[in-house]
């Protein structure tokens, strides 16, 4: 049975009949609208995840129980994992469960994305007749620079919405052009920030991209390779076991780096919340300081 499913991996019997293509390919024109395999794809795995979300939330509780369902272990040990995730990026347990809600769906989306990519049914196994021949129905949303760039454009403007929620759109312009923005190094400075925020945008997108299709693009070579040389199909089970890896590292990687980008954002407001707990704390105790100092010339 698991040489059949690993069979379907690849395209055809020998190197020549792989399907290989760096784009998402275009299934149907609506409209004058492109329908790629990427965009039939990629809601089919959000609509999975609502799904399971919600059933594990309805069997999710907050004392341990025996014979619990297994995929509630497996969502509590991931949300958990996000949890200590961003404690270690904004150094606040108090803010890790404030934004792991969201953090943890960016994580999750990109991790059944990836390794979903790595079942049968997705690439050449189900295929649809077009005018340009052949294309299979199904590609992993995150194997398309489309969709990875959609992600990291949606991640950049939650960390702004975010920042801003955090400390005002003041504190957040505070942070690209600091408490004295007419400076004009300052300025220049609060220019290249800005500039910096669609560079990180390009570097979360082409990260994800590259690492998950050219994955795809091994498995399918390696695959018919090894079909082609006669060797049993186990052997590939190594090179799905890596991109497996992979997945996870990846789905890791854009999480941890948009929630440092809030952090970063947020973190001259955690300055001056600093600040003023400390005058807060000196303001409390100066009243005892005079209460000693009083009692003191009375006696």
């Amino acid at each position: 049975m698991i040489s059949s499913l690993i069979t379907n991996f690849a395209a055809g019997d020998s190197p020549e009949g792989i399907h290989v293509s760096l784009k998402a390919e275009e299934l149907w024109n609506v409209g004058g609208i492109s329908i790629t395999n990427s965009m039939v794809y990629g809601p089919l795995v959000a609509l999975f995840m609502i799904w399971l979300l919600v059933k594990v939330a309805k069997k999710s509780k907050v004392k341990p129980q025996r014979g619990k369902f297994f995929a509630v272990a497996i969502i509590e040990s991931v949300v958990l994992f996000v949890v200590g995730m961003l404690e270690s990026a904004f150094g606040s347990r108090e803010k890790a469960f404030k934004y792991a809600p969201i953090f943890a769906v960016f994580f999750l989306f990109i991790l059944i994305n990836n390794i979903s990519g790595l079942i049968p049914i997705v690439g050449p196994a189900i295929e649809v007749d077009t005018a340009e021949g052949a294309i299979p129905l199904f590609r992993p949303f995150t194997a398309d620079l489309n969709g990875t760039l959609v992600m990291a454009v949606f991640a950049i403007i939650t960390v702004q919405v975010l920042s801003i929620q955090a400390q005002g759109v003041k504190g957040h312009l505070t942070h690209y052009f600091s408490d004295k923005p007419m400076n004009p190094i300052n300025f220049f400075i609060g220019i290249l920030e800005v500039f910096g925020e669609f560079t990180r945008i390009l570097s979360l997108a082409l990260r994800l991209f590259l690492n998950t299709a050219v994955g795809e693009i091994l498995i399918a070579v390696f695959t018919s390779l090894i079909l082609s040389y006669g060797s049993t199909p186990i052997a590939v089970i190594p090179i799905l076991a890596f991109e497996l890896l992979v997945a996870g590292i990846q789905a890791y990687v854009f999480t941890v780096l948009t929630a440092t980008y809030l952090a970063l954002a947020i973190a001259h407001a955690d300055h001056h919340e600093e600040e003023h707990h400390e005058e807060a704390l000196k303001v409390e105790e100066l009243p005892d300081v005079n209460q000693k100092v009083t009692a003191g010339q009375t006696t």
